[in-house]
């Protein structure tokens, strides 16, 4: 096994600074410095703004928790991130969000079981990560389910979870033991 690239800090090798977001974190939803908070923490200032854009993104706006919940497995997917994959696995269960979505969703395939506005959501998310714009058509769709907070925040949402994505994946975190493997994307 190699060394992590970003090893977990204990509590006595926390600076003052890291210990108030170690602290802080705890006390959030999250619970404790973990997922790709274990490599942010060793920028405790980014660490702390992440976290309170997260505590926003992920926690409040205007976007339904299953909604939320398709979108992050969408971002995930895309960079094949195995860690958030499963993590969300937990949190998608415990919403009520169909089996079906999510191994469509991991297998690179388009969900059949979608709301019109979680359809609206998955698609506008695709645009932005395929080609950093969401297109005319996706945006009209979009726009019959939210207002302008509510597209603002979808694609605030997808900007957010891709940062976690590329920090996730360069700190190359891997999923809980006995999760569940996110499959190859098909060639």
């Amino acid at each position: 096994m190699t060394e992590p690239r970003f090893p977990t800090l204990s509590p006595d090798q926390l600076t003052p600074e890291q210990r108030r977001v170690a602290e802080a974190l705890a006390r959030s939803p999250r619970g404790a410095v973990r997922g790709p908070y274990v490599p942010l923490i060793y920028s405790p200032e980014l660490a702390d703004r992440m976290r309170h854009l997260g505590d926003f993104i992920r926690f409040e706006g205007v976007l339904p928790p299953r909604l939320k919940e398709i979108v992050i497995f969408t971002v995930a997917r895309h960079w094949s991130v195995a860690f958030m994959f499963a993590i969300h696995r937990q949190n998608a269960a415990e919403l009520g969000l169909e089996r079906a979505v999510i191994d469509a969703i991991a297998q690179g395939r388009r969900p059949a079981a979608l709301t019109p506005p979680e359809d609206a959501a998955y698609d506008a998310a695709r645009d932005l990560l395929r080609g950093a714009r969401i297109g005319a058509a996706t945006f009209t769709a979009l726009r019959q389910h939210f207002d302008e907070r509510g597209v603002i925040e979808l694609v605030s949402f997808v900007g957010y979870y891709t940062a976690l994505a590329m920090i996730l994946n360069t700190a190359e975190i891997a999923p809980p033991a006995g999760a569940e493997a996110l499959p190859p994307l098909p060639q």
